[in-house]
């Protein structure tokens, strides 16, 4: 057995570094793996306070580091229609005393990580996409009762990234006795990574720039 070793302790030395190598790119691929995990951004959103229309939309950062809030998009959908609306800006007619930690009044801004952000209640959000979408703003509501479904559509900055990153959700709405209730219908938020996604919510914002 020695002598066997002896006359191929070349071929057992390659063998060797070979698995070594092989072992150090498998604990470097789980190190890489682990910290995109951690760097890579991450933005919930939820409803708080029961299911109704008053329930505050809170937005959370679950990511390692800050991110800019740059824009808040709602999709709205009834039986025939389907419309989407920025609602960053508030638009006159909205109440909302405190929109933000920085007290301006906009639902733009800066979100620590870990931190978490009412953007109002999702009646408030809603109607204002409403008369937004309405020719006569004061008369945006008529649609009220036939919404069925909305999607809420967050797009931020995260740190040095070049292109903006966002989250999305789903929520159904069930109307009964004039009075609804809304349910999300993912149990998380959907969140936008990919580079082909990413691409999309950049011209979204360079369109809500120039309108």
């Amino acid at each position: 057995m020695i002598d066997w070793i002896k006359a191929n302790y070349e071929l057992i030395s390659i063998a060797i570094n070979g698995a070594m190598l092989l072992v150090w790119i498998g604990y470097l691929q789980i190190f890489v793996r682990s910290f995109l995990r951690q760097t890579r951004p991450k933005i919930l959103i939820n409803r708080g306070g029961g299911a109704t229309l008053e329930a505050p939309c809170l937005v959370s950062n679950m990511s390692s580091d800050v991110i800019y809030v740059e824009s808040i998009i709602i999709r709205l959908q009834t039986a025939d229609n389907d419309w989407t609306c920025p609602v960053t800006e508030l638009d006159g007619i909205e109440e909302w005393e405190e929109p933000s930690d920085l007290n301006l009044r906009t639902r733009q801004g800066p979100l620590d990580a870990g931190k978490v952000r009412n953007m109002g209640t999702f009646r408030t959000i809603i109607e204002h996409a409403l008369r937004a979408g309405s020719q006569t703003p004061e008369l945006g509501t008529d649609h009220w009762e036939r919404l069925k479904r909305f999607d809420v559509r967050v797009i931020a900055t995260y740190g040095s990234e070049d292109l903006p990153v966002g989250a999305n959700r789903w929520f159904k709405l069930t109307w009964e006795g004039g009075k609804a209730t809304m349910r999300p219908e993912t149990a998380g938020t959907l969140q936008i990574r990919s580079h082909r996604e990413r691409r999309k919510i950049s011209k979204i914002l360079d369109a809500e720039v120039q309108d």
